[in-house]
């Protein structure tokens, strides 16, 4: 039960980054001084990296232990996140 859970927190972590987002666009956008188009664009990005780097990431670490690559995943994906966090500007 208890690795279900983990993997369940990483997956709402995921949709909740991807998803949610989409509605603080304006928000996001007057922030930083951009329309929310522009900011839309951040979104798209993450993504579309997202799902070109998946199938990529999945046949280089096919043979690794499991745990590691989704803890080490789960790792920097949250790392990312924080310091998407201090970015003064989208560039």
């Amino acid at each position: 039960m208890e690795r279900i859970a983990v993997l369940a927190l990483g997956m709402f972590a995921l949709g909740l980054d991807a998803y949610v987002v989409a509605g603080l666009l304006p928000g996001i956008g007057s922030s930083f001084g951009i329309t929310s188009g522009e900011a839309g664009q951040t979104v798209t990005v993450f993504t579309l990296t997202y799902a070109l780097a998946a199938p990529v990431c999945a046949t280089l670490l096919a043979r690794r232990p499991i745990r590691k690559i989704l803890a080490l995943a789960l790792a920097v994906f949250g790392l990312a996140n924080a310091l998407s966090a201090w970015a003064g500007s989208l560039l």
